[in-house]
């Protein structure tokens, strides 16, 4: 009997928020009751720290070089194979509900006029667009959220009709509490019933009550939050006292190890335009928004139970990106290659499955996510093939099955993370980069200098000590740069169709 999938997926979140992972602070019963009963890998890592190219990496099972998005505002290319495309062809049930953003969401505000994208909020708010087309990027329905908190959609369709000028109550000027010193942290003033976090729950547990019980089904439940802005609605508004919050490690301290990243806070300064009582309170709001979609996805895993599917569904959760929340004096993501960025929250727990609790060594990434449910799901990877006639043996997708690992707890070959990071969109230059992680080591390189980061994770988890120009760790440093030439060679593009041998 084939396998049922749900994926939870949230927007921003570090896996050091879980409480699973050890954090002080956050209240996480129904993750923490689901990595107990599977699999937590604490070592894994987004393959790009920005939501468009993370998620067409989840699409596709692609890098970014080889599907293209590169950063937000690109367009993850329709003719590309995607995995619910390729599950219905095999008979699986494709739904999403909540955030896609396989589409440009914003305007061209530097001149020009954009391209036709289905998830423009402009064309959303005219009325141009009511909703998403059947078949997209390989769902049968989907039911959008777009955006973060101030959101739009068929979510703020369904709330202008259940209230009337509800979607004010989302907003900063709609709010019932915000802070006077940072624009993005407010409490939203709207009945927990009508915020979008329970509708994603409501409308995901309302298309696994439509399903015949012979149906395989692929759920996409994709929440918005904890994404910035910082606001949550009650009761989890007011869940953490902000007084009593732990702060984060070095959070008042810019520390940034090269100059190129120093030089960066003049080109940023938003990033780090905060005091101790603001980010108290950022902390307070985004713990509220991570407990309110806890909750929202136990009632989803509550309905998978009621329904007597939990036992054959593999459900994962995991984050598209982090979130520096001030560590490193920083806020939201950007430039800066931190672990708090990099590494994401992984969650699997498969029907039958032995492997329970925490995997803390193990370097994994978010481009194993697809060859995954491909491997559950009895479906070879070459589905996903775009290269056409060859007589070679076929190149395969980058990323790994992790199916042994999640069933049984069995032991990973070490593989390195590799994280790429392409944005020309702010002045006065493009940053671009390539970090390679590996079980102990991790290795970042920039094209806008000549300077690297080189950090023994093991012994500096927070990344205080660059000992790139360090006589000891020059043999490393060139291993490293070797083996990270070496998987950008491997994971290239290769996806142009050939039609014959000349």
């Amino acid at each position: 009997m084939r396998p049922n999938f749900v994926v939870f997926v949230v927007d921003q979140m570090q896996a050091r928020s879980l409480s699973l992972h050890g954090h002080p602070d956050v209240k996480t019963p129904n993750l923490d009751q689901l990595g107990r009963e599977g699999i937590s890998f604490a070592r894994a890592y987004c393959n790009n720290p920005v939501c468009m190219p993370s998620r067409a990496t989840l699409l596709t099972g692609l890098t970014p070089r080889q599907h293209g998005c590169l950063t937000n505002g690109n367009k993850v290319p329709e003719w590309l194979p995607t995995l619910p495309a390729i599950l219905k062809q095999h008979g699986y049930v494709t739904h999403a509900v909540g955030k896609l953003h396989h589409q440009p969401v914003g305007s061209v505000s530097k001149g020009g006029e954009m391209e036709f994208s289905w998830e423009s909020r402009e064309r959303w708010e005219r009325g141009e667009i009511t909703s998403l087309p059947q078949g997209y990027y390989g769902y049968e329905a989907t039911e959008l959220v777009g955006g973060h908190v101030d959101c739009y959609g068929d979510y703020l369709s369904w709330l202008e009709q259940e209230l009337p000028g509800g979607g004010r109550a989302l907003l900063r000027e709609g709010s019932y509490a915000k802070n006077e010193q940072y624009d993005q942290n407010w409490k939203i003033d709207l009945p927990e019933r009508l915020h979008y976090n329970r509708w994603i729950a409501r409308r995901s547990s309302a298309f696994l009550e439509s399903l015949r019980s012979d149906q395989p089904f692929y759920l996409w439940c994709s929440f918005p939050d904890p994404h910035h802005p910082f606001a949550a609605c009650r009761p989890y508004s007011e869940m953490y006292p902000p007084e009593k919050l732990t702060l984060p490690e070095h959070w008042d301290t810019e520390a940034d190890p090269i100059d190129f990243l120093k030089g960066l806070r003049d080109v940023h300064p938003g990033h780090s335009d905060f005091d101790e009582p603001v980010l108290r309170e950022i902390l307070s709001q985004t713990y509220g928004m991570i407990s309110h979609v806890d909750s929202c996805i136990g009632e989803v895993l509550g309905k998978l139970k009621q329904l007597g599917l939990y036992e054959n569904t593999v459900i994962t959760f995991m984050a598209d990106h982090g979130e520096y929340l001030g560590s490193h004096r920083l806020l939201t993501k950007a430039e800066w290659p931190w672990e708090e960025l990099f590494n994401v929250p992984f969650l699997w727990k498969s029907p039958g499955s032995t492997a329970q609790g925490v995997q803390p060594e193990a370097v994994v990434s978010l481009l194993d996510f697809v060859p995954t449910v491909l491997d559950f799901a009895g479906i070879a990877p070459s589905c996903l093939d775009t290269r056409g006639v060859y007589s070679a043996k076929p190149w395969g997708l980058p990323g790994r099955s992790l199916r042994a690992a999640v069933e049984s707890g069995a032991a990973l070959e070490p593989r390195p993370a590799l994280i790429e990071y392409d944005e020309d969109w702010y002045a006065p230059e493009t940053t671009r980069l390539r970090s390679l992680v590996l079980e102990q080591y991790k290795l970042t390189l920039f094209t806008n200098t000549e300077e690297g980061l080189l950090f023994d994770l093991a012994a500096d988890p927070y990344e205080q000590r660059n000992v790139w120009s360090e006589p000891q760790y020059q043999q490393l440093r060139w291993e490293m740069t070797e083996r990270l030439l070496r998987e950008l060679i491997r994971t290239d593009r290769l996806d142009t169709c050939r039609m014959t041998g000349a």
